[in-house]
């Protein structure tokens, strides 16, 4: 159910019951200040008629008795009179076949003593009655009484009327509060309605939105919060599509997860290192304009850096027509040496591939020589405060950079440290032992025919 429905549910619930207490309370004060007139009536006229009465009684002035019954009946609301002796004959009474009668009293009503009596009663077909019951005394000797009872049918009357008019008046207030939570839930739910909405373009990656900011109050704060954390992401999605250009996304997402932890100090760790560089690259930009050699590398670095990504690596540096990849750092995998080697064999294989596309066209092919060596190096930052790179150094990164420069055209050249190391994954020949520039000894070197089972 959407917030604004549950608001307007809500407000028009307590706007009803608010209304309907209220509008109960009110007939019931008017149902009581009706009832308390309509007694002070009934008991005045009762009074006066009692005054009027004792003279003719004591006389035995029935004429007179049954005119001033008469007279009474004229109020619409006087049900009945009734004069008896002090044996309670009727001597008068509003219904003249009762006259001369003892008077049958309703069942229920206390029987007339010494004082006035007012009580309530409903009469058969006849609705609500106050009965008035008035001792009438002659020089403080009873001799007989007045009844009279007043009929409530004027204030039955004026409550159903009241009741209807409450009715009326509560529908239309419900109508208007109806209204009214209908236009603040509606209100208030907007700025929510944005946020979720807000919300969700973030989870479908888009973080270049801001919502505008409506109030101060709690919601605004809450607005304004979210617009901070898009932005704060928005931040960090550039920084990680800018890191993405020099290494796999899951690598900056590691990096991401504590930019405090990276430091200009560097650590010892098992790492493979991959030098390729293409071949005869001078002679062939010789012959080409400068954009062909811009498109020209743009290829093989597309090519290059799809390649290492795809197999995990971090791509280091690009070195003019060459690049260096690292394995195993920063994030660690423990298969580093073997996805290096398949990486080599995959950027030879899209190579080829990219050569045989330039030559369907009459372009110069291309061709590649890669190096590859695992083994411990300092992995680390190195830079300044300002700026800094990520890169690995030693001498079995430089034994990578010297085995890149003495491979072929299309040749995949491993020390037999690594070989050892993924032997059961690749083919590979022996070349023997060859003396590197810069190495006493001499290295024994593999060349990679290609994957076990490929």
């Amino acid at each position: 159910m959407p917030i604004k429905l549950k608001l307007s549910l809500v407000i028009t619930a307590l706007l009803a019951v608010t209304v309907i207490l209220l509008s109960a309370m009110l007939l019931r004060r008017q149902q009581a200040t009706l009832t308390a007139e309509m007694v002070k009536r009934g008991l005045t006229i009762a009074q006066n008629l009692a005054a009027s009465a004792k003279n003719p009684l004591v006389s035995d002035d029935e004429l007179t008795l049954n005119l001033l019954v008469k007279d009474a009946m004229k109020d619409p609301d006087v049900a009945y009179v009734a004069i008896t002796d002090e044996k309670g004959k009727a001597l008068a009474h509003s219904d003249v076949h009762l006259i001369g009668r003892r008077l049958e009293r309703p069942r229920g009503l206390t029987p007339l003593s010494g004082a006035l009596l007012v009580q309530t009663y409903a009469a058969p077909g006849g609705g609500n009655l106050i009965d008035f019951s008035v001792p009438l005394t002659f020089r403080q000797v009873r001799v007989g009484a007045l009844y009279l009872g007043f009929s409530q049918r004027a204030n039955v009357a004026a409550l159903a009327s009241a009741r209807d008019n409450a009715i009326l008046v509560s529908l239309a207030m419900v109508a208007l509060g109806i209204a009214g939570a209908f236009t603040l839930g509606t209100v208030l739910s907007r700025p929510i309605s944005r946020l979720v909405d807000g919300t969700r373009a973030i989870a479908d990656g888009n973080f270049a939105i801001t919502l505008h900011v409506a109030s101060r109050d709690e919601i605004g704060a809450l607005t304004h919060s979210f617009n901070e954390m898009a932005a704060s992401l928005r931040e960090t999605d550039a920084i990680k599509r800018a890191f993405s250009r020099y290494v796999a996304r899951e690598v900056v997402t590691e990096i991401l997860k504590d930019p405090e932890k990276i430091v200009l100090t560097g650590e010892r760790r098992e790492v493979t290192v991959l030098f390729c560089d293409v071949r005869n690259f001078t002679s062939i930009s010789e012959r080409l304009a400068p954009e062909e050699v811009v498109s020209l590398l743009n290829a093989f670095y597309t090519l290059m850096i799809d390649t290492t990504f795809k197999h995990d690596g971090t791509l280091d540096k690009f070195l003019g027509d060459g690049v260096m990849a690292v394995f195993g750092a920063p994030i660690y995998h423990p298969d580093h040496a073997l996805r290096a080697v398949r990486t080599a064999l995959a950027m030879q294989a899209g190579m080829r591939e990219l050569s045989a596309r330039r030559a369907a066209e009459g372009k110069p092919a291309l061709a590649i020589g890669i190096g590859v060596n695992a083994g411990t190096a300092v992995a680390g930052n190195v830079g300044t405060e300002t700026r800094m790179e990520y890169t690995v150094i030693g001498d079995n990164v430089n034994l990578a950079s010297r085995l890149e420069s003495y491979a072929k055209p299309g040749q995949i050249l491993i020390t037999s440290t690594t070989y050892g190391i993924v032997r059961y994954g690749i083919e590979a020949r022996r070349l023997g032992p060859m003396r590197l520039r810069g190495k006493e000894d001499e290295v024994e070197v593999y060349e990679v025919i290609g994957a076990r089972g490929a």
